[in-house]
This record gives structure tokens, C-alpha cells and sequence, in this order.
């Protein structure tokens, strides 16, 4: 029987899922026990309170699993489950009781959805957080990739959440029916969308729906693109847009109202659709919708077409505003990561960025993820910038107005060269997450993140493109192997 966990911060639509889904394949659900127990005394708990609503959890969930066995159901639904009680503890508290976590390593679920904060927030007796939903879902996300669930992101609004969670629920029934049994050391993997790939001799370029974003790039049979541990950085090369960077707070005002949108904005969690597909060229595509609308009050069509030419991929952005009577702001930028060292024997030492001429660069210093307003000079009239962990030891190197458009990554132990052509874009940033994260990234950028301080309005934040209704704007980048 399959067992489904619904979980993520407050008013996120759990419930409200939970019941659609239990009624929808005439199942049983475990309903949230904390709603139950708080009824009366309201946010008003003691750590006995959770332990005590940690054990009613899982007392519903155990009644939950009955029934459906009873009654000879393939699926059950649990609305909330102990991460919630885990990261509940940790931010009330400052720890979480060790039965709890003993509990969590021991708990078995097919299936996580873990459920977005694009929903707008409904006010509640029982919920305490409105300004903190974004934190909390990145804590979700952070444990469910460490535990290494089977999860997968549910977001836009409540027909879509539940068109999505009966699309992943289906394909793991049909899973079940033609079981693949894993060895007792193979992990459980997270959720992955369905592949599409790009090919021409020797070189093969595969994407996900899930943020359109390229997943591999394999040449003569050597992959190049980081393989998105999730212990480390659990992405490939996330398309960024609506925004680049982050927003202090997280936050932004537009005509007069406040929005929240997560850092780098969040095309990269949505599902895109497929427009064309040839051996050679795939084409994605973005809509608004309800759930957009909630973090991003505009109107926008986003394509993203890849292409490849021998061992040359072509990435090009199309955005169009549908709008008729309203502009649409936006930034959009790039952030692929190359795997770093690429052979055995090499060292993320062994690698330097090349130049075609000499460069004179100044990197714009970050903190907490924003630009702090100070500069440090990183290479003065030099054709190489030598790699280190060093280098990124505080954040991102951040680029303005270089002069120069492309940038090939070496190695001082083989002829091997990843180049990236990047014509036309104002910013640029360099990354790694740190020692032992064995990529680097290279973001061109049509934007970039905002200056430490409040909240400001979007039109004023540098980097903000704006179009007028029926305008588009179209950029490319590419990545060739050599």
C-alpha cells in the first residue's frame, strides 16, 4: 500500500489536499492531530505539549493505515507528519527530542509531498508564522534532500496542487504494479520528472520539466554537469526568474502592495510544459497562473529553447508580455554548474578561468546574499583567474559591466575546456558552495540581487527589466565542450 505524506509550512493547502486526494481514490487519511489538540488552548504549547502531539500523530497515521488495509486500499494520505513536530521543536525550542528524529529514521513514506508557499496566507487561531513561510519551506526542502526522500514540490493554486499530486500518486501505483526491487545498500531516490534528451555523435544533453532545466551534458562519454547531489547543492543549472539574487527579506513592494519572492525567484520549481521537441532542439514553456500571481503580480510567457550543434548547447530565452494594459518587470539569468574536477587525479585547484585578453576585475561583495555597496579587486590585467575554494570563501565573485563575453574554464593537467559565450549581459557571477563541491558555476545575468537594507520597490531595483504590453526580449547564452 502506498503510503503519502503531505507536508511544508503553515497554510500551505496540506489539509485542505489531504482530503481532496483521500476522497479522490475513496481512501482514508490521517488527519493533522496538533489541529486537534491545540483546539481549545490555542499557539500556547510547552515541549511536553509536542511530545504529546508528536505521539497523537503517529497514532493517527498508524489508525490511518489500518483502515485502508482493512478496507483493501492501495493508497493512504497523511495530512502533516513528524518533520512538521521536528522543525516545529527546533525553532520553538532550540532542539528536538532524540525519540522524535529515532522516530522520522524509522518512518516510511512512498511518497512526500511537500507543498509550496505561493498560496496566499489564510489567518488562522492556530497558526503563528505569516512572514515566515519561505524559511521554513527552505528548512523542508534542506531535511528532505539530506533524509533522501522520495518528495517532490507541489505549488500553484488548489486545481493545480491536486492535478499534480494525482499525477505523482498515479505514477507510483503504476510503479507498484511492475515493482523494480532496489539492493539493500541503493537509496531511495527523490521524485524525478520525466527526461527528455538532445543528441548528435558523441554528445548527449538531457532536461526535466521541473524548472526546464538541463540535468546532463555528456561528451565522448565523460558527463560535464554537476550531478546535483543534494548533500551538497541539489541542483543542475537552474533558470533564475522572475529575479536574480535575493531581496532583502525576501521581500518587495509594487503599487503600494508587499510580495514575497524566494531568492533567484521560482521558474526554477515550477513545471514547464513541452511546446517542440526534435533530435536537435527542445522548447519549454512558462505561463502565469494563480499561484505566480500570489509572489508576482504580473502577466509573462517565458520560452526556453536548447539547442545542439555538435558539442555546442545553445540556451535561449523568450519572454513576452501577454498583459494588455499592464508592463511586466522581471530579471532572468543563468547558473549552470560544471563538474569540477572534470578527470581522476585532478584537484578543483588544477582549474582556472581563461580570457581571450587581459582583464581588470573587481568583485561587488555580497553578504547574507546582498550586495553590500564595497568592492575587492580578485585580477588586475590578467588572462587567467586560478580557482580555490578560497577564492568563494565569502559568497559568490559578482561582476558588473566586464568587458569581455567569453570565458573558458581549463585545466592545468589536460586539454579538456568547458566555454561559455554569454554576449550582451550587464552582470556575471561566479560560484561554488565550498571545499569539497566539486563544480563551479558560470551566471550570466539580466539582473542581479539587491543592496542590504529594507525592502524597495521593484521598479527601482537595478537589474529590473521592464516590457510593455505585447513587448518580448529574447537573450542566449551557449556552453560548448572541447
Amino acid at each position: 500500500m502506498l503510503r503519502v505524506s503531505l507536508t511544508g509550512p503553515e497554510s500551505t493547502g496540506k489539509t485542505t489536499l489531504a482530503i481532496r486526494l483521500a476522497s479522490h481514490y475513496g481512501t482514508s487519511f490521517a488527519p493533522e492531530f496538533a489541529r486537534e489538540y491545540l483546539a481549545d488552548s490555542g499557539p500556547h504549547y510547552s515541549p511536553e505539549d509536542l511530545e504529546e502531539i508528536a505521539r497523537g500523530q503517529l497514532a493517527a497515521e498508524a489508525a490511518a493505515v489500518a483502515t485502508a488495509e482493512a478496507q483493501g486500499h492501495r493508497v493512504v494520505f497523511f495530512d502533516s507528519d513528524l518533520l512538521v513536530i521536528k522543525i516545529w521543536f527546533e525553532h520553538s525550542f532550540g532542539s528536538c527530542p532524540e525519540w522524535i528524529l529515532q522516530a522520522i529514521a524509522q518512518q516510511h513514506y512512498d511518497l512526500v509531498l511537500l507543498m509550496g508557499v505561493d498560496l496566499p496566507w489564510q489567518p488562522d487561531p492556530l497558526r503563528e508564522h505569516p512572514h515566515l513561510r519561505q524559511h521554513f519551506y527552505d528548512l523542508y526542502q534542506r531535511e528532505l534532500r539530506e533524509q533522501m526522500s522520495n518528495f517532490a514540490e507541489v505549488s500553484g493554486e488548489y486545481d493545480r496542487r491536486f492535478a499534480h499530486a494525482c499525477f505523482l500518486v498515479d505514477e507510483q501505483l503504476l510503479a507498484a504494479e511492475h515493482p523494480v526491487l532496489p539492493t539493500a545498500e541503493e537509496p531511495r531516490a527523490p521524485y524525478r520528472a520525466p527526461a527528455y534528451t538532445l543528441a548528435t555523435p558523441g554528445c548527449q544533453a538531457t532536461f526535466s520539466p521541473h524548472g526546464a532545466e538541463l540535468t546532463s551534458f555528456i561528451v565522448n562519454g565523460l558527463e560535464y554537469l554537476w550531478s546535483g547531489d543534494p548533500a551538497v547543492w541539489g541542483r543542475h543549472a537552474p533558470v533564475l526568474f522572475p529575479l536574480v539574487g535575493r531581496l532583502p527579506g525576501d521581500a518587495y513592494h509594487y503599487q503600494g502592495r508587499d510580495y514575497r519572492l524566494p531568492q533567484h525567484g521560482f521558474a526554477r520549481d515550477q513545471e514547464f510544459t513541452v511546446l517542440h521537441q526534435s533530435p536537435n532542439e527542445l522548447v519549454f514553456r512558462l505561463q502565469h497562473d494563480e499561484g505566480t500571481r500570489a509572489m508576482f503580480p504580473f502577466a509573462f510567457e517565458l520560452l526556453i529553447t536548447y539547442t545542439l550543434r555538435g558539442a555546442q548547447l545553445s540556451v535561449r530565452w523568450d519572454v513576452r508580455n501577454p498583459a494588455p494594459d499592464q508592463p511586466l518587470l522581471f530579471s532572468i539569468g543563468a547558473h549552470p554548474a560544471v563538474r569540477c574536477p572534470l578527470l581522476p587525479g585532478e584537484q578543483f585547484e588544477d582549474y582556472y578561468f581563461a580570457f581571450d585578453h587581459p582583464v581588470t576585475l573587481d568583485r561587488h561583495l555580497l553578504a547574507g546574499g546582498l550586495l553590500t555597496g564595497e568592492t575587492a579587486r580578485v585580477l588586475t590585467q590578467g588572462e587567467e583567474l586560478p580557482l580555490s575554494y578560497e577564492l568563494f570563501a565569502d559568497d559568490a565573485l559578482v561582476f558588473k559591466y566586464y568587458d569581455f563575453s567569453r570565458l573558458t574554464l581549463r585545466s592545468r593537467k589536460s586539454a579538456r575546456f568547458v566555454r561559455f559565450q554569454f554576449d550582451g549581459f550587464p552582470y556575471l557571477g561566479l560560484w561554488t558552495k565550498g571545499p569539497g563541491a566539486n563544480f563551479v558555476c558560470v551566471e550570466p545575468w539580466y539582473g542581479i540581487a539587491s543592496p542590504t537594507g529594507e525592502p524597495g520597490e521593484l521598479s527601482e531595483k537595478e537589474g529590473i527589466l521592464t516590457l510593455e504590453p505585447g513587448q518580448s526580449f529574447s537573450a542566449t547564452y551557449s556552453i560548448e565542450i572541447g
